[in-house]
């Protein structure tokens, strides 16, 4: 790990397993630099857990249109897995992988709105 997914800035906005078609392409090892620095941006003591149907319910009918139609070009893997999932915990890889995924559709700010924890 990691392949790397940039903002318009080319700052790494998130982080994948295994490489994501147009999205996180880009392998850096764990050391590196970047990887580090995003690392530590990364508040892993706030972990939360929200509904998968959460990200849904907050978008536009446009908005669903486009993540629909980039999750349907998305590897069957990861589709069947997000398929299977009950909820999204920020401790999976499902989290960065859809996060890349709504920040390269939509913006990562809308993506962070999307998967902001429930109140």
């Amino acid at each position: 790990m990691p392949y790397v997914m940039r903002n318009a800035d080319g700052d790494i906005c998130g982080l994948c397993e295994q490489v994501q078609e147009g999205y996180a392409e880009q392998f850096l090892p764990d050391d590196a630099a970047e990887v580090v620095a995003f690392y530590e941006k990364s508040d892993t003591s706030a972990s939360y857990v929200i509904g998968k149907s959460t990200p849904w319910r907050r978008m536009s009918d446009e908005e669903v249109d486009d993540v629909d139609a980039a999750l349907q070009g998305a590897p069957l893997k990861q589709r069947r897995i997000y398929e299977a999932a009950s909820y999204i915990s920020t401790k999976d890889e499902l989290f960065g992988t859809l996060m890349a995924l709504l920040s390269a559709v939509l913006s990562p700010s809308r993506a962070a709105e999307l998967l902001a924890p429930e109140t």
